[in-house]
């Protein structure tokens, strides 16, 4: 009867230590997957950023050019309109 306590007493901590020892992996991984995401979030927040001083500097890039050449802006249009209009003609005919 002794053994029996004793092997259940054995049984019982080693049944701790084991809950202990998940509980510590479980919250080591949420803070490496936390930290990954936060990581994430930031490079992705970059690459916003970084898309939107590109998209503003093309914007500007193309007010100086209306500016300084209206007449070639407006040649300009109008060729990347025959081009695209052009090309909508074609896959319509194609279907």
């Amino acid at each position: 009867m002794e053994n029996i306590r004793k092997v259940a007493a054995t049984l019982s901590k080693d049944g701790d230590t084991a809950i202990e020892r998940a509980h510590d992996v479980a919250e080591t991984a949420w803070k490496k997957g936390r930290e990954t995401f936060k990581e994430l979030r930031g490079q992705g927040q970059d690459a916003i950023d970084q898309a939107q001083k590109s998209v503003q500097e093309v914007w500007h890039d193309t007010q100086k050019l209306v500016q300084k050449h209206p007449g070639k802006t407006v040649g300009l249009a109008l060729l990347i309109g025959v081009i695209i209009g052009g090309a909508l003609i074609a896959m319509r005919n194609n279907e």
